[in-house]
């Protein structure tokens, strides 16, 4: 599916958009590029709707797409992620074996106010878009999984605002990325020592003594405890 841009839903296109995702309305009832219930967003360039095997993907063609658009303002029109998660539906989600689509918690699908951290990270179309474009190459740890599926990484190193740095997600990037297969190190996403979950008690905990946004990665590495050898000998 290919649209000359980006577009955003009006209020009227986000009602009709609510329903087809709650199962009032048939999804074929719905054209995303109506003057009725869209309008385009000057300055973007062409979006084509991929089958995108990873977040990363799907990340960096939304940003190509922004143009000469500015990023952070589109960050803050609710209706264009409406309008990107009705396009890319088939993609961020898929249907189940019952035609049913997998949808998860609304916040997933229905974009909140960006101004509300703990709703605005869950969405599966904005969240990697804005860790792609604040992050970079530093987002890949957290971006590897499928569009439908963002994993456990990515909710654990992203669950609190404060993690949002550029210096504590290149550490986190450093200790449960392989950078030679390109893939999440063995234990990065379970609950043992050292894993993500730890790394964002621990991180916490660090806090109170030490200012972490004025620390590199390497700082943030070194003051971690002994349960985090494991990924920094094999991130060494």
């Amino acid at each position: 599916m290919k649209f000359d841009g980006l577009y955003e839903f009006t209020d009227a296109g986000m009602k009709l958009f609510e329903q087809v995702f709650s199962g009032q309305l048939e999804e074929d009832a719905v054209d995303p590029v109506s003057p009725a219930i869209a309008k385009p967003i000057l300055g973007t360039a062409t979006f084509d709707v991929n089958d995108w095997n990873t977040s990363i993907e799907m990340a960096k063609a939304i940003l190509a797409a922004v143009g000469t658009a500015n990023v952070k303002t589109l960050l803050n029109q609710v209706g264009l992620w409406g309008w990107l998660s009705f396009v890319c539906r088939d993609v961020v989600y898929p249907k189940k074996k019952d035609g049913r689509r997998k949808l998860g918690e609304i916040w997933r699908w229905y974009p909140s106010d960006p101004e509300d951290y703990q709703k605005a990270q869950r969405h599966l179309i904005r969240m990697p878009v804005l860790l792609q474009d604040s992050f970079g190459d530093d987002a890949e740890h957290l971006l590897l999984g499928s569009p439908s599926t963002p994993g456990e990484l990515r909710e654990q190193l992203t669950a609190q605002q404060d993690m949002f740095h550029p210096s504590f997600q290149r550490a986190a990037r450093t200790l449960y990325l392989d950078k030679t297969s390109g893939k999440i190190r063995r234990g990065a996403a379970g609950k043992g020592g050292g894993a993500s979950r730890r790394l964002r008690q621990v991180r916490r905990q660090l806090d109170v003594t030490w200012d972490l946004f004025a620390l590199s990665p390497d700082q943030i590495l070194e003051k971690l405890p002994k349960e985090f050898d494991q990924f920094k000998a094999t991130a060494a």
